[in-house]
């Protein structure tokens, strides 16, 4: 073999090692004890951390029109089998979310982030006015799906802020942006409690709900578009279009999110839309459990699956963290509709005192995140913080079992004591989950987790409304629990909720288990910045 020919083979052999470097060997950097770098914050970043903390705002906003779901019904429903149909007002953007999420996440990862955002926020604008003027339930449900599908490209936020933030600050800015989604939660639910009051727009009032969402989903957009300029991705950055979609697990994603599909409509109609031991729903379960097993199978064998390995390579802190955030979902959005509907049914149908009740619940919730990303921050720890804040939850959760119709400052209390739990149970789990995975896997692993948060929403909301209607029914019988015109048998409904509050407090307790065994991510909270956008040196280098 002739010195060319050498040099031809060792060159094809480089080549062949970069572009397999690229993809499939890159390390993760935020794991090296890196040196301090000439990179400085400066008005760039905050001011795209604020602009990226809004989509984040979106996603949250949005759940604030379930409040006034049961005026929606109200006005809306023009049969028994419609009303049936409430729970999906919920879920259909729960479930949008939960399908869409990894694979804008996963897609993301190797093509940039921002036209997600800004996209999803328009579509958010779309839905939000369907949802606002339509006339049957089956309409508002359509304009939620399309809002689940934006909510899916608003969560992206969640990676991109930790992208353009060094490490050791990744808790202070999630600690932000979840504050201000929060705020903004208790802002949406106060507006829609006084739209309703106030019958703003005419027929209940709850359209203008809606239509507030889209003028916030439109501004993100416009913000985000005009703030956020990101360098190309990693995974990206050397690779042809073609080459970055092929490795998209979309076989990956459509079995788990059709499996999880199946399993959430089995459950939602099980005992109400069809009994339980009908053709439909056992058909149902079977094929949405049978489509997880064949998920299972079918990521082990896949080298850069939805659940890519890499992603597992540093602790066991991604699953454990994925149980943690499913849990959530189930504390933060399914207890922030059963709580209001409890409320109606055991306090006041007035929506702005339902807003009122629910403040303490929200206010706590919301002034928290920022302590405890600070908390993570300076001590770089968070174990001990997340375990002590689900015990606590769950807790006092258990408690509001014993709410009674003369109770009502026992409601307040225990809400707010739970509130204060969830700042740190909505804060710290995402953050410490990005620093358990290689850095350039961001986007993938966020918006896995928030589909399992949205997922634990859906279970949540599920769940509890089979518990409370079977146990509601059992007391005073099917005919007055199916009669939408009949009013609530307070006693009863009070002994209804209790089964709810104890199943949720046992899901807490064991989550606050499972966080025992996370690992330290102290290692990984140093300077790196994934995702530079201030002008110098590091943010040349990415953009090269």
């Amino acid at each position: 073999m002739d010195i060319s020919q050498e040099t031809k083979e060792g060159e094809t052999g480089v080549s062949q090692l970069e572009h397999v470097m690229t993809e499939k060997d890159v390390t993760p950097v935020q794991n090296e004890d890196e040196p301090q770098t000439p990179y400085q914050l400066g008005w760039r970043t905050i001011l795209a951390v604020l602009t990226l903390s809004m989509a984040n705002v979106c996603a949250a906003l949005s759940n604030t029109t379930n409040t006034t779901i049961k005026f929606q019904v109200a006005t809306v429903a023009r049969s028994p089998s419609d009303a049936a149909l409430a729970s999906w007002i919920a879920n259909g953007n729960f479930l949008l979310s939960l399908a869409m999420g990894p694979i804008f996440g996963s897609v993301s990862d190797r093509l940039g982030k921002k036209w997600f955002l800004v996209g999803g926020a328009s579509l958010g604008v779309i839905g939000s006015m369907i949802s606002g003027s339509a006339h049957k339930i089956t309409d508002i449900i359509g304009g939620n799906i399309l809002t689940g599908i934006a909510n899916a490209g608003c969560i992206v936020s969640i990676s991109c802020i930790q992208e353009i933030m060094p490490n050791k600050l990744r808790p202070w800015a999630m600690g932000v942006s979840q504050a201000m989604a929060s705020a903004f939660v208790i802002l949406g639910t106060f507006i829609a409690a006084a739209f309703v009051q106030h019958n703003i727009g005419g027929a209940g009032g709850w359209r203008w709900a809606y239509y507030f969402n889209g003028i916030i989903y439109g501004f993100t957009a416009v913000a985000i578009g005009l703030t956020y300029f990101p360098p190309r991705p990693q995974l990206g950055r050397h690779r042809a279009f073609k080459d970055i979609l092929t490795n998209v697990d979309f076989i990956g994603i459509m079995l788990m999110a059709g499996s999880f599909t199946a399993l959430i409509i089995g459950v939602t109609w099980g005992g109400t839309t069809y009994p339980w031991n009908s053709g439909r729903i056992i058909a149902t379960l079977t094929m949405g459990c049978v489509g997880l097993v064949l998920f299972g199978l079918y990521e082990a064998f896949v080298k850069e699956g939805i659940l890519d390995r890499r992603l597992f390579s540093e602790s066991m802190n991604f699953p454990i963290l994925l149980f943690v955030c499913t849990i959530d979902g189930i504390l933060l959005l399914g207890v922030n509709v059963a709580l209001s509907q409890e409320i109606f049914d055991l306090f006041t149908q007035d929506a702005v005192k339902i807003a009122v009740m629910l403040t303490p619940y929200l206010a706590l919730s919301t002034f928290g995140c920022i302590p405890a990303g600070w908390i993570m921050a300076a001590t770089k720890s968070y174990k001990t913080l997340l375990v002590a804040a689900l015990l606590w939850c769950s807790l006092f959760t258990g408690l509001m079992g014993l709410i009674t119709p003369e109770r009502k400052s026992w409601a307040y209390a225990f809400s707010a004591l739970f509130g204060a739990g969830t700042a740190v149970t909505t804060t710290i789990p995402v953050t410490a989950l990005a620093l358990s995975i290689p850095s350039f896997l961001i986007g993938t692993a966020a918006t896995v987790s928030m589909s399992c948060r949205a997922l634990g929403g859906i279970v949540g909301i599920t769940l509890f409304t089979a518990i409370y209607d079977n146990k509601y029914a059992s007391y005073v019988g099917p005919e007055i629990a199916n009669n939408s015109k009949a009013p609530v048998q307070k006693v009863e409904s009070a002994r209804a909720w209790k089964y709810m509050w104890i199943t949720l407090a046992c899901l807490i307790a064991a989550n606050g288990v499972a966080a025992c065994f996370l690992k330290s991510v102290k290692r990984m909270m140093n300077e790196h910045v994934e995702s530079a956008l201030e002008h110098n040196n590091v943010r040349e280098k990415q953009l090269e």
